[in-house]
């Protein structure tokens, strides 16, 4: 073969070769891309009951993870404020957290709630984002719980997201210790939420955990208080197929964050101003879930969504439909209960509205030694009637204590005379509301004066006289103790007697103290009251008080105060009394 033909073989083998490697390298690329999943592994759940056991891993050497503690209390969780979608407004609407305590709204995640205005406070139209909400109320700590929502993004995404809003919270409001919950975990039946992925779950928490070292704030590994063996959350905590967790679950992870407290210094300047929030958006009381697609959708869905339910909320107010929430609460220091009707003695109550134009009725009772203060939305009358309903009503009964004890000195003798003493205890029990009584009668003179002086007369012998005080706030009645005396014939000597009482209404505690002086001196006194069915009662000889109040040295003085006092008081029962308790006064 010539030169010429030798090169023109070398060159068809070379396109025969150069064809087959083609073939060859386009039918390996065809066969794996057929093997290939449809979709990203770590988006695809996994198989149903998989175990998951050995998937979470936890750095539990990290400086930024919460370890257990002592328990820190309920006041605590008091000076929390939780942030988060539909889990964290569960916590309100099973009563475990009330509205000043959360800025959430279901279906939110973490990009939404950077930018959303879903936070609303009471006459301010406005509406504010979860960080701008956060500067307002001034929090000692806040709680985020977000990631629901989010498990359609890449776990890079996620934590860009989560990082831009917790950045946010700190240029915002830089006086408040952060916490970041972990995503709660789902349960292995999630069938009503199928495309979640608990694997996805304990990806993003272990970045979270990542991320919280970076920033310097503190990681809340709750998803080990509700995760069982098989890493899923234990089912008892859920809705059968949800994702949402039950009353049993959230105080889980109450008890949980209360045994893995910060503890740190409070840095905030003040704690002045904080606006009264309201809730704008319509939530289920019962379950505070939207439709499960509000819980099952990527970051563009969920985005959509959230901003569909703020547009949807001005035009469902014409909505025939339309359900509102009010709640009526006794402040977590008690001091009372709530009366609607019949139904007394409650701690709280709760109506879902239909009708814009219902009415609810509802009286804050104040307990014994307590009166009612106000509601927390400035109402200052005990009871209120709500109606013309145009979003959700939340409000607080707060109570104050109060009581007065009265004491009695002086002689029960013609020309001596009787002082009378009120010692007022606790911030509502005012001087000025303070009202005295003889015989049942008010004596108007010595209205708004803790000490009043009586002259006994001869108008006054043997006669008994009953004195007691009353002190009032906002239509509440305290009763002090009840001095008895009674002015025999004969002169001089001393006696005295003292006792105290609280209570709300016009009802008085009970003790009862009695003395009486030597038979010469023709007086004696005794004190009573009594708020209970029983009261306690005590006597003694001459000249010695030992009643069961408060002391004996006071029982002492009492009985004397009594004495003079009630003697000047009644023997012109109404008239007598009152112009001698003008004779002095301090």
């Amino acid at each position: 073969m010539t030169p010429m033909q030798h090169r023109a073989v070398l060159v068809c083998v070379l396109c025969v070769l150069a064809v087959l490697l083609t073939f060859g390298i386009t039918t390996t690329l065809l066969k794996k891309e057929e093997s290939a999943p449809s979709v990203p592994e770590s988006v695809a759940d996994p198989t149903p009951g998989k175990d998951l056991s050995g998937h979470y891993q936890i750095d539990n050497t990290s400086a930024a993870l919460l370890t257990e503690t002592a328990d820190a209390g309920t006041d605590y969780l008091n000076n929390t404020l939780f942030l988060g979608d539909s889990n964290t407004v569960r916590l309100y609407n099973n009563g475990l957290i009330s509205l000043q305590q959360f800025c959430a709204k279901e279906g939110i995640g973490t990009q939404v709630a950077l930018s959303e205005g879903i936070v609303t406070f009471k006459k301010d139209p406005n509406h504010y984002t979860i960080p701008q909400a956060v500067a307002m109320m001034k929090p000692r700590r806040v709680v985020m719980t977000f990631g629901t929502n989010d498990t359609g993004m890449e776990v890079p995404d996620f934590i860009a997201h989560y990082t831009a809003l917790i950045q946010a919270i700190q240029q915002s409001y830089p006086y408040t210790d952060i916490i970041v919950n972990t995503v709660p975990p789902v349960p292995a039946d999630h069938s009503n939420y199928p495309h979640m992925d608990q694997a996805k779950i304990d990806d993003f928490n272990m970045a979270l955990l990542a991320l919280c070292e970076q920033l310097g704030v503190r990681f809340l590994n709750s998803a080990e208080a509700l995760k069982g063996s098989d890493g899923y959350g234990i089912a008892d905590y859920y809705t059968s197929g949800d994702i949402h967790l039950k009353s049993a679950g959230l105080k889980a992870v109450l008890n949980y964050l209360r045994t893995h407290a910060l503890q740190t210094e409070d840095r905030r300047p003040d704690t002045n101003n904080i606006p009264t929030r309201t809730m704008e958006y319509v939530s289920n009381p019962s379950s505070a879930v939207a439709a499960p697609s509000s819980e099952a959708v990527s970051s563009s869905e969920s985005q959509a969504e959230s901003a569909g339910s703020s547009e949807s909320s001005s035009s469902e107010s014409t909505s025939e439909d339309k359900k509102f929430e009010a709640r009526y609460r006794v402040d977590k220091n008690g001091g009372g209960t709530l009366s609607v009707g019949n139904d007394t003695g409650n701690s709280s109550v709760t109506y879902t509205v239909t009708d814009p134009d219902k009415s609810i009725t509802v009286t804050a009772v104040p307990a014994e030694g307590h009166v009612f203060v106000k509601w927390s939305d400035g109402l200052t009358s005990k009871t209120r009637t709500d109606t013309g309903f145009k979003q959700n009503l939340d409000v607080t009964a707060v109570f104050g204590t109060a009581s007065v004890q009265i004491t009695s000195e002086g002689k029960g003798a013609v020309g001596s005379s009787y002082t009378f003493k009120a010692a007022l205890s606790g911030k509502y029990a005012k001087t000025e509301n303070l009202r005295w009584y003889a015989n049942g009668q008010e004596v108007p003179q010595a209205a708004g004066k803790s000490s009043i002086t009586v002259v006994v007369d001869s108008s006054m012998a043997n006669a008994s006289y009953k004195i007691h005080a009353v002190v009032t706030y906002n239509d509440c009645k305290v009763s002090s103790n009840t001095l008895t005396i009674t002015i025999g014939s004969g002169v001089t000597s001393e006696s005295g007697s003292t006792s105290s009482s609280s209570s709300s209404h016009a009802g008085s505690s009970g003790s009862t103290s009695s003395s009486s002086s030597s038979a010469s001196s023709g007086s004696s006194s005794s004190s009573t009251s009594s708020s209970s069915p029983a009261s306690s009662g005590t006597s003694s000889g001459s000249s010695k008080a030992e009643p069961e109040s408060e002391s004996k040295a006071e029982s002492k003085a009492e009985s004397k105060a009594e004495g003079e006092a009630g003697s000047k008081a009644e023997t012109k029962p109404e008239a007598s009394a009152g112009k001698e308790a003008e004779g002095k006064a301090e």
